[in-house]
């Protein structure tokens, strides 16, 4: 069975990285990676996997009747059995490419909770209702656009993210000897993310709590110069670090210790499953999967979105913590990631999928 799995890009971020970590399995299929727009990191690194990545480089923006075309030929020429499009440019240029050129199985995916203009709905709506699955990365997005879309309860389904789980932790040097409580942020750095919020607890938690508190951003994005002055403006130079855009975030995670996650709103994150699993303490905002992964105080914690006071009051919480008990809460949390969320549990509920 060929499998083309498409992605408006092949650079990095959340849909990226899932590409680059579904690419290490390796069975008798065929599995192909395509980008509608530009490649970059995260296709060099399918590459080394020894899979087929390719770009493509062509326009994104909806509607292109170039793109449709251009996507329509390859797809002919390639002949995928399965076209499994991730993200709304993905699913609106391969669901109507994939019709023309009968490709036999169009699944689409959300990949989290859609903010649809009126149009944009009917044309997704239309999308979802045709496409053979439409799939969601959570509980919560599949009963989401179940409803708002008014789709058939037989054809979504969630097939949860997952973690790469062979990593080699006695490599990386942790750094024992510290003064500051370290807090890690991992993602693009966009307005979802609501970094804004986290540096406005971090000014509270300057002024509030004896204990030194430091935060380390990695990611790039358009909010990056913003939040770069927002770190000025509140004094907050030598409590903020920026690192920028890493390859590996676990010598990062395991000298951290905490992971923030403070999004409006998600899917499924591969770095709050990447957090989890190097044993490192894990707050997300109730959003998404992270309900449907972490119990709050028992294997991670949550606070509501948007709520800065919660926030605070979370972390402050955090950092009086025992050192046993945030070593308790950090290996439940490996512990049900590990139990939950592995590529060969994905890659069987695919299957599932590709082969009804």
């Amino acid at each position: 069975m060929k499998i083309c799995r498409l992605s408006t890009f092949l650079d990095f971020g959340g849909i990226e990285s899932k590409m680059v970590n579904l690419s290490k399995w390796k069975d008798k299929n065929e599995w192909l990676y395509v980008a509608l727009g530009k490649g970059g990191n995260a296709e060099e690194r399918i590459k080394k996997s020894d899979a087929r990545a390719i770009a493509l480089h062509l326009p994104v923006a909806i509607p292109s009747l170039r793109t449709i075309f251009n996507l329509y030929r390859f797809l002919r020429k390639e002949k995928p059995d399965v076209l499994h499009t991730s993200g709304a440019e993905a699913n609106f240029f391969g669901f109507l490419a994939g019709k023309l050129a009968g490709v036999p199985k169009i699944i689409v995916e959300e990949i989290g909770i859609p903010n649809h203009s009126r149009k944009a709905k009917a044309i997704f709506g239309f999308i979802f209702r045709y496409a053979d699955y439409t799939v969601g990365e959570s509980e919560a997005v599949v009963r989401y656009i179940t409803k708002q879309f008014n789709l058939s309860p037989q054809k979504t389904t969630v097939v949860y993210n997952f973690g790469v789980f062979n990593y080699d932790f006695s490599k990386v040097s942790v750094n024992k000897i510290k003064d500051t409580f370290d807090i890690l942020m991992v993602s693009r750095l966009e307005p979802v993310k609501n970094i804004e919020g986290v540096l406005n607890v971090l000014s509270g938690l300057k002024k509030e709590t004896k204990c030194k508190v430091k935060l380390i951003i990695a990611g790039t994005g358009s909010s990056e110069n913003s939040l770069k002055k927002m770190v000025y403006d509140l004094d907050l130079e030598d409590s903020v670090e920026f690192v920028g855009f890493i390859n590996d975030p676990y010598p990062y995670l395991l000298n951290s210790d905490l992971f923030i996650l403070n999004s409006f709103s998600e899917g499924f994150s591969n770095s709050l499953v990447e957090s989890m699993y190097s044993n490192t303490l894990s707050l997300s905002t109730a959003v998404g999967a992270a309900p449907e992964i972490i119990e709050d105080g028992v294997n991670g914690f949550l606070v509501p979105p948007n709520d800065e006071h919660a926030l605070f009051e979370k972390i402050e919480s955090i950092i009086k913590l025992t050192k046993e008990k945030r070593k308790e809460i950090g290996e439940a949390g490996h512990k049900t990631v590990v139990e939950n969320f592995s590529l060969k549990k994905h890659v069987s509920e695919l299957m599932k999928l590709y082969q009804n």
